[in-house]
């Protein structure tokens, strides 16, 4: 039985392997992106700095709470933000 389950696990990763390898817009995709810069913030938290493509992302991963993520080098953002703080006072 444990023969048939590990034959079972190692054709179901070759099949996957080899969709991987046979589509090339999912490796465009994930060599277009590259981890500038990462921070411990805590034991549980990290910050990390992300490129994909021509723009930037900041990502604040913790570990009992769901990664935010937030769009650097955006005047539109930026305009955003500061309207609703302004709005808040």
């Amino acid at each position: 039985m444990v023969i048939i389950f590990l034959a079972v696990l190692l054709a179901v990763q070759t099949y996957l392997y080899t969709r991987y390898r046979s589509n090339p817009k999912t490796q465009a995709s994930i060599k277009g992106l590259k981890v500038v810069s990462r921070l411990s913030l805590s034991k549980n938290s990290q910050l990390n700095i992300v490129n994909a493509g021509q723009e930037s992302f900041l990502v604040v991963c913790s570990k009992n709470s769901p990664a935010a993520i937030v769009p650097l080098h955006s005047d539109r953002q930026a305009d955003k933000v500061e309207g609703y703080s302004d709005n808040a006072e």
